[in-house]
């Protein structure tokens, strides 16, 4: 495009940038008024790439200005409906990259990359092969090589797989790669070979064509790299190492001893970065290495493995010098500063399973077994450099997956090493072996046993180390052990006396000085209450509940989250009779946490996890809840109202700030926890407030928010469950739709979702009058048999699927579903079989029996067919295998099996049904059934 600027226009928008970075004020201010005037004009953005890329007497400061607001116009036309002619930009924007200035040079390939995510290669197809030239070209210097390969690198993180597409029956990749292949030899400059790296790395995951036809020569390529001696060099090769191990494992697996010990050596280098790439690769060759004969390869190497990973999860000097920092002013007593509350998003609750009853659907806030626990480990931290991952807490993830897959080798190597640091003078690397321990503990609780009676009252007594982040850590290490110690004292083992010393020691350690010590104990306390058994702890009751008021009078404002999953994971364990049998339980536990509840405003986020927590505990204590549940119920409507009626009007409204959907998500689940507490009597809660419970209810349902959705499923089962006829039949059109479109538009993401939502079906199936439902009955049972047949639900949602199916053939449902029956009772019978027996596996089984009576020739297929028959028999298996069924559940097997075996014939019943059945389970059948 021939386009020239106004040379006067230039220079007056060379005046406005160079106002808007001016310190007076109102000469910003007049500038940025004068800009946003300029943005309006048609020509603004060639007027801005002439400023950057051609103005050369503006300072760089005004050019890199324009440039920013040049790549940012370009973002923000995206999605306009209009297309501006950029040709001029097209063609003038690769001139900043031949600029002497670098701040130029790095914003000219942030608008490049802006404008190839927009136009790509079909209307910007000469920009790539431009790019690769400008990258070799002898004409010009090396940072232009580098700052084109810089846009080039950005190019492939953003656009990866527009990239690896077909444009007039070439794939332009293929170019790219030979070119990047080439490029990571270059000899002047380790930058521009680093970036050919990092650009080819973007399509290794996505196993792209273009990529594995070059596989071994960028294997080759590494290999010579891997002594480069520019950093980021090095680092992008233990990046590649590591995505070709997760994605073509047999091409690494030859080369594996070479690689492992460049990342080892690579590890105990001084540049924090490439040792922590090369810590990654380690890791993922942990949870990679899964085939026997691989395992075999890898074991050797653990004796060069295993000691770099204890020496790198000692902290480093950096590290130390912020904890010493953050340690001089985390005393208890020290008020928390608004910075340090950082946002705490609602628990993730369990999808409903089989048989919890509508109970609590909290979790744990990590997974036992997973490398979450090392992420974790340092959030009590204030400073962001220690809450970043980081060499040490990969390492400790490593070392925790090693010990699972190789435990004794493990052991062998470790034990002699910690036994030795364990008891070091040097505090970081005290530490640092008890974090090893715990990182260990499941192997040393399986094989190494008699170890623990010596290590466990080491760690007690190291609860007592005059260095925080020593008792910090011990907090933690003693968690990972409660399985062992509890165990020890509920089956009265040989170390049953030392659950009551690690037990108070732990809630000692919960009034340390120090904050984050206090939370390290309060986490491990809600961990050895979670695994103990009830008769453990039945002594420290009382205590318990006296220490959870003394750390709400003196825990500061951060812990309470703690504070608050601590108590509730108490009230969980602690069952409605007790407190029943003790009032003084609720005087103790419910004052402090009321005064927190009137203390915090309906907007402050610091009610989500109180609110998690009162939500327990009403569910828990049931009536004994009711001096404090219309208020409680009163403010949680009232909050979930405000937030819904808030979250609509910012969807019309750019103005109004969208709220927190964990305003929505906690007080569907308080609402709930009322529900589950008070019963059939929380209708009477629901009816006393003005707002209409289940209108909220049925929006959320609309919620884009998977959280929100499934928390107002939950809540929705609970109702039908307590309340279907106040709640849930005046509503049952929309409710039924809603339901249907979440598990017609299922997604492996949204499970726990739709897995609630078919849960809280069968809970009103079984309740409400057939001829409520029966208008929908054909379209629900055609959504759930396709759920319960699939190959890849989760376990829990096919069992849901089971038990509606079933139920829908208690109150009269069994004339449309016994026509179907062939179509899914295999699957149904695979999942009832091993499901624990309870009430939903019951009514699930007495609408099966119905079902079935309703066509009993043709319930299984047809029984005049071999299939038929062999379905049957899968069935009559899962009846000899239901343990001590309820009497009139008994009797209906015993009429349905001597039906079968009357219809069929005595010899036909023998050879052809009892022949597919187990010895143990005929047997079965003879001794409950008769048959």
């Amino acid at each position: 495009m021939s386009w020239s600027a106004d040379p006067h226009a230039l220079e007056q928008l060379k005046h406005i940038f160079s106002a808007t970075l001016s310190s007076n004020n109102k000469e910003r201010s007049e500038a940025n008024d004068a800009l946003a005037e300029a943005r309006l004009q048609p020509e603004i953005e060639n007027y801005l790439c002439e400023l950057l890329v051609s103005d050369h007497s503006a300072k760089s400061d005004v050019r890199a200005a324009a440039g920013i607001n040049l790549k940012n116009s370009i973002l923000r036309s995206q999605y306009a409906t209009t297309d501006k002619d950029r040709s001029y930009l097209m063609d003038s924007i690769l001139k900043g990259l031949l600029d002497n200035e670098i701040m130029v040079r790095n914003i000219t390939g942030n608008v490049i990359t802006s404008l190839f995510s927009i136009y790509g290669l079909s209307k910007w197809p000469q920009v790539l092969p431009q790019l690769i030239q400008l990258t070799q070209s002898q004409e010009v210097n090396t940072t232009v090589h580098e700052a084109a390969m810089g846009a080039l690198s950005k190019i492939c993180e953003d656009s990866t797989s527009s990239l690896d597409q077909e444009y007039n029956g070439e794939r332009p990749l293929n170019f790219m790669m030979v070119n990047f292949l080439k490029l990571a030899e270059d000899q002047s400059s380790g930058k521009v070979r680093a970036l050919a790296v990092h650009c080819i790395n973007q399509f290794i995951r996505s196993k792209s064509q273009s990529f594995l036809v070059h596989i071994d020569d960028f294997l080759q390529r590494l290999f010579q790299l891997a002594s480069d001696n520019t950093s980021e060099v090095r680092k992008n090769v233990c990046t590649a190492f590591l995505a070709i191990l997760e994605t073509r494992p047999d091409k690494l697996l030859p080369h594996i001893d070479g690689v492992i010990n460049f990342c080892l050596h690579a590890m105990q280098g001084s540049e924090e970065e490439v040792a922590l790439e090369a810590c990654e690769f380690i890791l993922a060759l942990s949870t990679t290495i899964e085939v026997e004969s691989d395992k075999n390869i890898l074991k050797p190497k653990l004796n060069s493995i295993l000691p770099i990973l204890l020496a790198k999860m000692v902290y480093s000097e950096e590290e130390i010098f912020y904890i010493q920092m953050i340690d001089e002013n985390d005393d208890a007593n020290v008020a928390d500063k608004d910075e340090d509350i950082k946002p705490q998003a609602a628990k993730s609750k369990d999808a409903h399973t089989a048989g919890n009853g509508g109970g609590s659907k909290k979790t744990k806030s990590f997974d036992d077994d997973s490398d979450s626990d090392y992420e974790d480990e340092d959030d009590d931290d204030d400073d962001s450099e220690l809450d970043q991952w980081s060499l040490r807490k990969c390492s400790a993830a490593a070392l925790d997956i090693f010990s699972l897959d190789f435990p004794s080798e493990v052991l062998q190597v470790t034990l002699p090493i910690l036994q030795e640091r364990i008891v070091s003078p040097e505090w970081p690397v005290r530490e640092a072996a008890i974090l090893a321990f715990g990182a260990i503990s499941k192997s040393c609780i399986d094989l190494a046993s008699d170890k623990l009676p010596t290590l466990v009252p080491f760690l007690v007594d190291r609860l007592q180390d005059q260095e925080t982040r020593v008792r910090q850590i011990t907090c933690w290490t003693l968690s990972r052990f409660a399985s062992w110690v509890a165990e020890e004292a509920h089956e009265g083992g040989h170390y049953s006396n030392y659950f009551q010393p690690t037990f108070q020691s732990i809630v000692s350690c919960a009034l340390d000085k120090k904050k984050v010590v206090q939370e390290a104990a309060s986490s491990a306390l809600s961990t050895y209450i979670e695994e103990s058994d009830i008769s453990l702890i039945e002594f420290y009751l009382e205590p318990l509940l006296q220490h959870f008021q003394h750390c709400f009078q003196t825990y500061q404002r951060k812990n309470m989250t703690i504070l608050y999953d601590c108590v509730q994971t108490f009230v969980e364990k602690v069952d409605h009779d007790r407190f029943a049998a003790n009032p003084s339980f609720v005087n103790y536990l419910m004052p402090p946490i009321l005064q927190k509840w009137q203390e915090l405003d309906d907007s402050n986020i610091e009610l989500w996890p109180l609110m998690e927590c009162l939500a327990a505990i009403a569910a828990t204590l049931g009536e004994l809840f009711l001096p404090f549940a219309v208020p409680v119920y009163e403010r949680s409507i009232k909050i979930l109202f405000n937030s819904i009626q808030l979250d609509q009007q910012c969807q019309t409204d750019p103005y109004i700030e969208a709220p927190e959907k964990d305003f929505i998500i906690t007080s569907l689940d308080l609402i709930d926890g009322l529900i589950q507490g008070f019963t059939h009597h929380s209708g009477e809660l629901i009816q006393q407030n003005n707002i209409d419970l289940m209108e909220l209810v049925m929006q959320c349902f609309e919620d884009p928010t998977e959280d929100v959705r499934q928390s107002a499923y939950a809540l929705l089962g609970d109702l039908a469950i307590f309340v279907v006829d106040s709640t849930v039949k005046p509503n049952l059109r929309p409710i039924i739709i809603s339901i249907g479109n979440e598990i017609n538009n299922r997604t492996y993401n949204s499970f726990a979702v739709y897995n609630n939502a078919i849960w809280a079906l069968g809970e009103m199936i079984i309740r409400l009058p057939y001829e409520d439902y029966k208008p929908f009955l054909n379209n629900l049972v055609d959504l759930l048999i396709p759920v319960l047949n699939s190959t890849d639900t989760q376990q829990t949602v096919s069992e849901n699927a089971a038990i509606c199916l079933g139920r829908m053939g208690i109150n009269g449902g069994s004339e449309v579903l016994a026509p179907r029956v062939s179509e899914f009772i295999h699957q149904w019978c695979s999942h009832m079989l091993y499901m624990i027996n309870n009430n939903e596996k019951e009514t699930s089984f007495q609408g099966m029996l119905n079902i079935i009576s309703a066509n009993p020739d043709q319930g299984f297929g047809g029984l005049s067919n071999q299939q038929g028959k062999k379905n049957l028999s899968v069935f009559v298996i899962c009846i000899a295998s239901y343990i001590d069924p309820p009497e009139e559940l008994r009797q209906m097997f015993v009429q349905v099996l001597s039906s079968y075996q009357n219809l069929l014939g005595k010899d036909v019943w023998e050879s052809q049904v009892l022949c597919h059945i187990d010895q143990e389970s005929r047997q079965s059948l003879l001794n409950v059934y008769g048959v």
